[in-house]
């Protein structure tokens, strides 16, 4: 739904990746609120996901080696496999040639290459996500916001005036029940579409 601002207006959205083995990506979560997909062409890499639920200073403690995803799966990721709270616990799983991943927006992930490998990614706002990406847009890119929102009612005059009821709406207290019914469906999707890490 952001391309109705415009290729120059929208926010980077789609990526090339490539990288050595014991390279990737450190824990974060994606821009925006959107959600993203990741498809590996060629090597493997290993993904730990949180949902928004696992607080900020849980998946990223003070740890030694610094912000890289090695690190964080050396120092970081034996912790969290073994917590007290089986809600702290990463879902985990080793993404292969051929494969795409799914990742809901405002959940945590972490990539580590463990080949030479190439993949191709992108962030999408869609019905799906939208209250979640209007609500970030707003609060984080609000001139971006006021051109998207305008253009919206041109091929989506319903996310339109949901937008519009968005602005009104008191921000959410932390809704549990979304968030676990997220997590629900994300364990469900990749537990059928990628082998567990043993």
């Amino acid at each position: 739904l952001l391309s109705v601002v415009g290729e120059k207006r929208r926010p980077p959205w789609k990526w090339f990746v490539m990288g050595p083995r014991r390279s990737g990506s450190y824990i974060h979560i994606d821009p925006l609120a959107t959600s993203a997909w990741n498809s590996t062409v060629r090597g493997r890499k290993r993904w730990a996901l949180f949902p928004p639920s696992v607080p900020k200073d849980v998946v990223q403690p003070k740890h030694p080696g610094g912000r890289e995803a090695i690190s964080w799966f050396t120092h970081v990721f034996p912790l969290l496999a073994n917590a007290a709270d089986p809600a702290h616990r990463p879902l985990s799983a080793i993404q292969h040639p051929g494969e795409t991943l799914f990742v809901p927006g405002g959940w945590w992930h972490v990539v580590l290459n463990l080949d030479d490998t190439v993949a191709v990614t992108q962030n999408f706002c869609s019905r799906t996500n939208f209250d979640a990406v209007w609500q970030r847009l707003r609060k984080s890119r609000p001139k971006l916001s006021v051109k998207f929102k305008a253009r919206i009612q041109q091929v989506a005059p319903d996310l339109h005036e949901r937008a519009g009821a968005l602005e009104t709406a008191p921000p959410p207290q932390g809704d549990s029940s979304s968030s676990s019914s997220s997590s629900s469906m994300m364990r469900t999707a990749v537990a059928a579409c990628l082998p567990p890490l043993g």
